[in-house]
């Protein structure tokens, strides 16, 4: 029996899911190669995400090590400006709302996670959001599922998690939850139903 369904928020809630998009636009900013962007951004970013490391030191980190000359405010504003929501979706999560606990699992920086609850609301949608700044795990780390777990008092077996990276949702079912990978709301929308959700 389904009790609970745990949201990522990147990339099923609210989009763009990878930073591909984001790191592109960076490395057309500072006319350098994409790749090399990216990798820099994910390392700096893990360390943001974890929570060991502010915003501030993220952005002058990263632009340090890609020895860059652009302005760090705008840098910032940039990354600020990318996130749109993924309306569909949330009309879902508002349905289950009625019948199940929901809650949210994902990786994110504490600033991140403050712009995205202040702008889109999502303290007023879930029971409880569960950062990875804020228990210094991310993705796929199994103590970060297991800390939802033992925070919520649902079995694993209760529940049902929807992430759009594979690799996060098979670490979901290898301690008993059932999983979805996020393709869009419509086929999420049928795996719940195949899952036993009621709408």
């Amino acid at each position: 029996m389904i009790r609970a369904i745990i949201f990522d928020i990147g990339g099923v809630l609210v989009m763009p899911g990878t930073f591909r998009f984001l790191t592109g636009k960076y490395a057309k900013m500072m006319n350098t190669d994409k790749d090399r962007v990216h990798k820099v951004f994910k390392k700096h970013w893990k360390m943001w995400s974890t929570g060991k490391i502010n915003e501030d030191e993220f952005f002058m980190d990263f632009l340090q090590e890609l020895k860059a000359k652009e302005d760090k405010e705008t840098i910032k504003k940039t990354f600020y400006s990318v996130w749109e929501p993924d309306n569909a979706t949330f009309e879902i999560v508002q349905r289950l709302r009625k019948r199940y606990k929901i809650f949210a699992l994902t990786n994110q920086s504490r600033e991140l996670f403050g712009f995205l609850r202040e702008k889109y609301g999502l303290g007023k949608i879930f029971d409880d959001i569960f950062a990875s700044y804020d228990v210094k795990f991310a993705k796929p780390d199994p103590r970060f599922f297991e800390h939802v777990l033992k925070e919520t008092g649902i079995k694993p077996e209760e529940c049902v998690f929807i992430d759009d990276r594979e690799e996060n949702t098979k670490v979901a079912k290898k301690l008993g939850m059932k999983a979805i990978v996020f393709k869009n709301p419509e086929d999420t929308e049928k795996q719940l139903q195949k899952l036993g959700a009621i709408f």
